[in-house]
């Protein structure tokens, strides 16, 4: 038997409001987690980075004075 949380990670289109989003993140959790019991299954949204080479390159000051 598994004894951590497994963990599933989702990435949706952009075309996907965001008002559908964590819906579906709770049932494909629920779906998951009535196909394996006994199992603790977590489901997270996948996580976009900042892809602005500039505010990347900023120090937490310089970023905080934004």
């Amino acid at each position: 038997m598994i004894d951590h949380p497994l963990h599933v990670v989702v990435k949706f289109g952009s075309d996907i409001p965001g008002s559908v989003q964590g819906p579906a993140l709770l049932d494909f959790e629920r779906a998951l987690r009535k196909l394996c019991p006994g199992l603790w299954i977590e489901v997270f949204k996948e996580v976009k980075g900042d892809d602005s080479k500039l505010r990347n390159a900023m120090t937490p000051e310089q970023r905080a004075r934004l």
